[in-house]
C-alpha cells in the first residue's frame, strides 16, 4: 500500500513539473507595438505598416478594439457610431466590425496580435443607467458624487462585461490587453453595492470619516491626506482582490471559446516600487496580480511621466523605471513575463494639435537600463510609423 502511495505521490510531482514546465515554456519574450491609431486610409495601408513593424523587428501588435468618443478615429474603419468597440457583440455599440481583417493581416506577416480592452471606462453604450457607475468622495464639496468609470460591485456590470469579453474571445487573437482602468483611486468606489459587500464581509460600513487623516488640497486643486487609518487599508486591500478577481471572471469569460488566450495585466510603476502607494492610489499590487496567474504583468515605464509628476531630473527617472523591472523581475521570476512599456513621445505633446518624438537615443538609454536587469518583453507606446523602430532592433536582439 505504501509503494501505491509513493508511486501516486510521484506521478502526481511529474505532472505537476510537465505543467510548470508547459505554462513557462508558452509565454515568450514578445516585442510588442501598442497601437492606438494607425496610419492609412485604407487596408492596404494598414498593411504596409504591419508589415514596417515586422521587419523593424515587432512581433506583436497590441491593437485598440475600444473607441471612447474623445479618441482619434481609425481612418480605415466605417464608423457607424461614434464610440463603442472594433468587434462583433451586443453588449455595447460597434463602431465597425473590423477586428478579424486587422488579425488577418497580421498574422500573413507572421505577426501575433493582443486586442486592448477597457473595464471601467467601457461605459459606451450605457451612460444613462447612473446606476451602473462607481461612487467618489469629493474632499471639497464633503459629498459623494458620480464616478466616471463603472461600478464593478454592481451585477449587471459584471454580466455585461462578461460578455463583452467572452465576444472578444471569439476571435482569432493571441490574448487581451486589459486596459489600465481596472483600478480604483483612493476615494473610490463608495457605490451602494460596494458597500454593502463590504459591510457582509467586514461589519462595518466604509466611510470617508473613518479613512482618511487630514485630507488638505495641492495648489493644483487637488486634495491629498496626510495619511491613512487601519480600516483604510483594510478597504483598500479589499478593493485589490475585488478587482483581480473581476478580471479573472473575464479571463474566464473570454477563454470560454478560446482556451489558449493569453492576458496582460497593466500596472503602474508606483505600484512596483511600492506596495502602500500601489493599493492606496490605484488598489493595486504586483503580488494580488500574480496570484490570479496572468501571462503578462506590463509596467508602465512612462519615463517621461515620472519626470513631470515627481519634478525630477531625466537621469533619476530612468533610474526608477530600472527598478522596478528589476524588481518585477525578482517577483515573477521569468522575465519575458515582465513586459516594460516604453513612451516613445514626448510627454508634453498633444495629439490634437500634433506630437513631438522622444530622442531615440534617449530610447536607447531607457531600454539599455532597462535590458541589464533581465530580457524583459518589451512593448512601445504609442505606436506612430514616424518613429524609427528599424534603429532600435539590436537593442534586444543584443546585437548593437
Amino acid at each position: 500500500m505504501r509503494k501505491w502511495v509513493i508511486a501516486i505521490f510521484f506521478i502526481l510531482l511529474l505532472f505537476l513539473s510537465v505543467s510548470f514546465v508547459e505554462a513557462q515554456e508558452r509565454v515568450k519574450r514578445r516585442i510588442c507595438a501598442q497601437i492606438s491609431y494607425l496610419e492609412g486610409k485604407s487596408l492596404a495601408e494598414v498593411e504596409k505598416r504591419i508589415k514596417e513593424l515586422k521587419e523593424a523587428g515587432v512581433d506583436t501588435l497590441i491593437f485598440r478594439v475600444f473607441q471612447n468618443r474623445n479618441d482619434r478615429m481609425y481612418k480605415f474603419v466605417k464608423a457607424r457610431n461614434e464610440e463603442g468597440v472594433f468587434f462583433k457583440t451586443e453588449q455595447a455599440p460597434v463602431v465597425d466590425d473590423i477586428l478579424g481583417k486587422i488579425v488577418e493581416i497580421a498574422k500573413r506577416h507572421g505577426l501575433e496580435v493582443f486586442a486592448w480592452m477597457t473595464t471601467r471606462n467601457a461605459t459606451y453604450g450605457v451612460e444613462k443607467h447612473i446606476e451602473y457607475r462607481s461612487r467618489n468622495y469629493n474632499f471639497e464639496m464633503k459629498k459623494m458624487e458620480i464616478g466616471r468609470g463603472l461600478n464593478l460591485f454592481h451585477p449587471e456590470v459584471l454580466s455585461r462585461l462578461e460578455g463583452l469579453y467572452r465576444d472578444l474571445g471569439r476571435y482569432p487573437i493571441d490574448g487581451i490587453l486589459f486596459q489600465d482602468d481596472l483600478i480604483l483611486r483612493h476615494n473610490e468606489d463608495f457605490s451602494i453595492e460596494a458597500n454593502r459587500a463590504f459591510l457582509k464581509d467586514f461589519g462595518y460600513s466604509p466611510h470617508p470619516d473613518v479613512f482618511y487623516i487630514d485630507p488638505y488640497p495641492s495648489g493644483s486643486g487637488k486634495y491629498y491626506v496626510k495619511g491613512y487609518t487601519d480600516q483604510f487599508w483594510t478597504w483598500a486591500k479589499w478593493k485589490n482582490r475585488h478587482l483581480m478577481e473581476v478580471a479573472k471572471r473575464l479571463m474566464g469569460a473570454a477563454r470560454e471559446s478560446n482556451p489558449k488566450l493569453q492576458f496582460i495585466i497593466n500596472l503602474f510603476f508606483e505600484a512596483i516600487l511600492n506596495d502602500s502607494n500601489g493599493v492606496a492610489w490605484f488598489s493595486q499590487t504586483l503580488e494580488e496580480a500574480m496570484n490570479k496567474g496572468f501571462d503578462y504583468y506590463a509596467i508602465m515605464a512612462y519615463h517621461r511621466q515620472a519626470m513631470k509628476g515627481r519634478n525630477i531630473e531625466m537621469k533619476e527617472s530612468m533610474e526608477l523605471m530600472a527598478e522596478a523591472a528589476r524588481r518585477a523581475i525578482q517577483s515573477v521570476s521569468n522575465p519575458s513575463r515582465v513586459m516594460m512599456k516604453i513612451w516613445v513621445l514626448d510627454w508634453k505633446g498633444n495629439e490634437a494639435v500634433g506630437f513631438e518624438l522622444a530622442p531615440v537615443k534617449e530610447i536607447e538609454e531607457i531600454l539599455e537600463k532597462i535590458l541589464k536587469q533581465g530580457e524583459v518583453s518589451l512593448a512601445f507606446v504609442p505606436y506612430t510609423h514616424q518613429f524609427p523602430f528599424h534603429q532600435l532592433k539590436g537593442k534586444w536582439t543584443g546585437t548593437q
